[in-house]
């Protein structure tokens, strides 16, 4: 199986990488059907259009993986439910790692 190449964001870095693939970490706010609004760790409002509802409920956390649509939307291909507010994500962490890839890309360049 293939994976589609995608980068690691937080909410800040949307606009940046519109119309591309992404990751982007969301604890979530509601979801309604196939639309689900969520913030991300930087503490953004992200809106995300998913293809069928995953049954989140407010405070879970959910990885979407999809493409940027501007600057506070994701049209999503995936989403990874995590579960409820039991949860203990280090949001700040999450953000320093995606700072550090997307900074230091010439670490994983090869040869």
């Amino acid at each position: 199986m293939a994976f589609e190449a995608r980068t690691h964001v937080n909410g800040n870095m949307l606009r940046q990488f519109a119309g591309q693939n992404i990751s982007i970490m969301l604890c979530v706010d509601d979801e309604a059907g196939t639309n689900l609004i969520g913030t991300s760790t930087d503490e953004q409002k992200i809106t995300v259009q998913l293809s069928d509802s995953v049954g989140a409920s407010k405070g879970d956390w959910i990885e979407v993986i999809g493409k940027a649509i501007g600057s506070t939307s994701v049209k999503a291909k995936e989403a990874i439910l995590f579960g409820g507010e039991n949860i203990d994500f280090d949001k700040e962490g999450y953000n320093m790692m995606v700072l550090f890839m997307n900074n230091c890309k010439e670490i994983y360049r090869s040869g």
